[in-house]
């Protein structure tokens, strides 16, 4: 363990816990390589906010403890990031926290708050973890044009997210301020007919709709 780090002296496990992953930020990097490894530069651009100092800072800390691994090759620049056995445990933490957060603050971006499609997917697979929504073989595509592919799955057990262009059966494409003000707006309904905006986060819903749509800008 790093001297420097600020310690709690208490005998509590959540105490020792909150010592090495408590600090800002650190949770939200776990979180973003919990679907997979990144290079620094996809860190940055999913940590809004965050200084290049303090990412190096943040990542160099969960690699001495165990919870982060790096790929570094001889002549290669880019260094790819994953989280390690121990890291990924924290995965049904990370989950518990974002239910809370779905439960007790729920709400649109405040205005200039940055937003991810990753992260509002990640909340929607929570979602529908929670409120027990059974599937079985439901294979849905998120093709957001100024990001990238995202499929979320239920493979019979549990709901399954990943960076990823799979062929789905319903398929919805959509600019990442399009899939934030459907996925969190209460009560909006699409003109062209679509289900209301935001009823995917609450579960209220089909789950077994089949089809390709396009969210409009």
């Amino acid at each position: 363990m790093r001297q420097d780090r600020q310690k709690y002296a208490h005998f509590c496990m959540l105490a020792r816990t909150l010592e090495q992953v408590g600090d800002r930020w650190t949770l939200l990097v776990m979180r973003d390589l919990a679907h997979g490894p990144m290079r620094f530069t996809d860190l940055i651009v999913r940590l809004g906010g965050i200084t290049p100092k303090t990412l190096t800072q943040r990542l160099r800390r969960l690699e001495a403890d165990g919870l982060v691994e790096a790929e570094r090759e001889p002549g290669r620049r880019e260094v790819w990031y994953r989280l390690t056995e121990s890291g990924l445990d924290l995965e049904p933490a990370l989950d518990e926290l974002m239910d809370w957060g779905l439960r007790h603050l729920m709400g649109p971006p405040d205005p200039g708050e940055a937003s991810h499609p990753e992260h509002l997917l990640w909340a929607l697979r929570v979602t529908l973890e929670r409120e027990h929504k059974r599937v079985a073989g439901a294979k849905w595509a998120f093709h957001v044009v100024d990001d990238g592919s995202y499929f979320l799955s239920y493979d019979g057990e549990a709901w399954n997210l990943e960076r990823s262009d799979r062929d789905a059966d319903v398929t919805i494409t959509a600019t990442k301020g399009a899939l934030t003000r459907w996925l969190t707006t209460p009560g909006r309904q699409a003109t062209s007919g679509r289900r209301p905006a935001g009823s995917l986060m609450r579960g209220s819903s089909r789950a077994d709709d089949q089809g390709s749509r396009s969210l409009p800008r």
